[in-house]
């Protein structure tokens, strides 16, 4: 665990320790997010929903005992022997994103499996076998897809498994591809199949996480995403979409506000995580600060009350800035 918590300092900032607890067990508000988008943790939001706050404090206190950070009041920096640890122990978490896929993870890789052995042992005209599902729901959602599927289902699926796997890399896709079970053939656990390396918490947590994750990223469209699209959609902040619909059909921040009676600051959360989600936020209908001569560090650390707009323009235009911009 202090491996892992080590990491959340690599950036090198000066980080809010009780905003990090925050981020890790999953906690939506707009600062926690921010804060993960500007110090680049935001893939770990919601990582280790089951962590107790006292777990992350030893693992804090063992770090800074161990002089791989330094704390001060409530703030942590990484040291130049923490920098030198994270080169010695490298963990590739690249793909990971809680933001995106983070809240039905689990239930969509249960349903993909699920329907995945139903189809293989369909396509051999096979109904004797136990199933590695019997909830209401997964069985209702295969049934329904099934009955919305045309001819040569079995070949299609097959044909995107190929494609999607042959997209990642090979670790990960022999990882997910070895869970599928179908006819004659049984899948692994996931414990059987995580790399030595990756055998200890959170480092198991975290691998099958970023695996799921770089699939569902590749599993864009096709028989699979329509499998799982009402799950998917369910990653999404509904109050957010609502939000998000009204504004794409051509209505106001204000006329928003007062159609669905929301307080500012809940408008505010719901456009904030809608362009923290989305690359094709339409930040062209925002008034932007430019940040004239600032650079990345001075962008992240300016205050709203120096200036003179409000604060959702003022927030959407640090994540233009050090999006759009690159950090320039």
């Amino acid at each position: 665990m202090t491996l892992f918590i080590l990491t959340l300092f690599q950036t090198g900032y000066k980080l809010r320790i009780s905003t990090l607890y925050h981020l890790l067990v999953g906690k939506r508000t707009s600062s926690v997010l921010l804060h993960g988008f500007f110090y680049e943790n935001l893939a770990y939001l919601g990582a280790l929903p089951n962590l107790t706050e006292a777990l992350f404090q030893k693992a804090v206190k063992e770090l800074e005992v161990s002089r791989l950070i330094t704390v001060e009041e409530g703030f942590g920096v990484l040291t130049q022997q923490g920098k030198l640890r994270l080169a010695e122990n490298y963990f590739d978490l690249s793909g990971l994103n809680n933001l995106r896929y983070g809240r039905m993870r689990e239930n969509s890789w249960q349903l993909l499996l699920f329907a995945l052995q139903v189809v293989s042992h369909l396509s051999f005209k096979e109904k004797n076998y136990v199933p590695i599902e019997n909830r209401p729901y997964y069985l209702q959602q295969v049934k329904k897809w099934l009955a919305q599927s045309g001819p040569e289902l079995a070949a299609r699926i097959q044909a995107e498994l190929i494609e999607n796997l042959q997209q990642l890399p090979s670790d990960v896709a022999d990882f997910l591809a070895n869970q599928f079970s179908g006819h004659e053939f049984q899948g692994k656990t996931v414990f059987q199949l995580l790399p030595e390396k990756w055998q200890k918490e959170p480092w198991s947590i975290l691998y099958w996480q970023r695996a799921i994750d770089l699939f569902l990223a590749q599993n864009q469209k096709g028989e699979l995403a329509r499998l799982i699209a009402a799950l998917d959609q369910q990653n999404f902040n509904q109050s957010m979409l609502k939000t998000r619909a009204l504004f794409l059909s051509g209505k106001t921040v204000d006329a928003i506000l007062k159609e669905r009676h929301l307080k500012q600051g809940t408008i505010n959360d719901h456009f904030i995580e809608w362009a923290l989600l989305a690359e094709d936020f339409p930040f062209d209908r925002f008034e932007k600060l430019s940040f004239e001569n600032l650079d990345e560090n001075q962008v992240i650390h300016e205050q709203y009350q120096e200036y003179e707009v409000p604060y959702l323009t003022f927030r959407l235009s640090q994540i233009y800035y050090l999006r759009k911009r690159q950090w320039i």
